[in-house]
């Protein structure tokens, strides 16, 4: 039995090792940094387009106000009352485009601001994230190496443990290990192994069997300890 449990810690430390090394944990943490870097690519494109925008809005407005200081001028040192006329009706034009893109580029220079602030958010998220991997890649390493440890160490008992036991009874177990539970206990009529009620029958059977000889379920062929 105490054969048993060794080689079957031992599989469960083996599979305990596989999922480590899989860095399951840091990779779940490197898909979400790289979505969040994938977010932040495309927040930077979108923050240089509204920039962009803004600069136009800028010189918009400064093409218009050079019209209107011209303008200004103009009917300062006109006398011709069609010509004022013209000038006064062109300024009043010029007053509501200016107008307008003063309400954009206030509203260009808030959607800036909006996008810094969007911009240092996903920054501090991303370098957050970056903590996290590496603190989960370095607590894996240590996991690894703690199990890798008692592996070898419970692998070099199992070794001993073996040597101690009859070669064919070893084949055996390890045939048997293959394709489920190797040893189970017999507790009143059920195999530990199997979870299986035997019949009277076979039961007889098995108590005919000296104790120095194998014992083996009739259900899951699994080696018998006998209480």
């Amino acid at each position: 039995m105490i054969f048993n449990q060794q080689v079957f810690q031992i599989r469960k430390l083996e599979a305990q090792a596989s999922k480590i090394a899989a860095g399951e944990e840091s990779e779940s943490i490197r898909e979400a940094l790289l979505l969040l870097s994938s977010q932040a690519s495309q927040m930077l494109s979108n923050h240089e387009e509204i920039e962009r925008d803004l600069r136009r809005s800028e010189g918009d407005l400064e093409l218009v106000e050079a019209r209107i200081a011209r303008d200004e001028q103009r009917l300062t040192q006109s006398a011709d009352t069609r010509t004022i006329t013209g000038i006064q009706h062109e300024l009043v034009t010029l007053g509501k485009r200016k107008g307008e893109l003063e309400e954009a580029q206030l509203l260009q220079m808030e959607r800036v601001e909006d996008s810094k602030a969007v911009q240092t958010e996903t920054q501090v998220s991303r370098e957050a994230l970056q903590e996290d991997l590496k603190m989960a890649t370095d607590d894996a390493n240590r996991s690894l190496a703690r199990v890798t440890l008692e592996l070898s160490e419970l692998r070099g008992l199992t070794e001993k443990n073996r040597s101690s036991i009859d070669s064919g009874l070893v084949e055996l177990f390890e045939k048997l290990s293959k394709r489920g539970s190797a040893i189970g206990s017999l507790r009143g009529s059920t195999c530990g192994a199997c979870n299986m009620n035997l019949t009277s029958t076979a039961l007889g059977a098995i108590r005919a069997i000296a104790h120095d000889e194998l014992a083996i379920c009739p259900e899951c062929s699994a080696i018998l300890v006998r209480e």
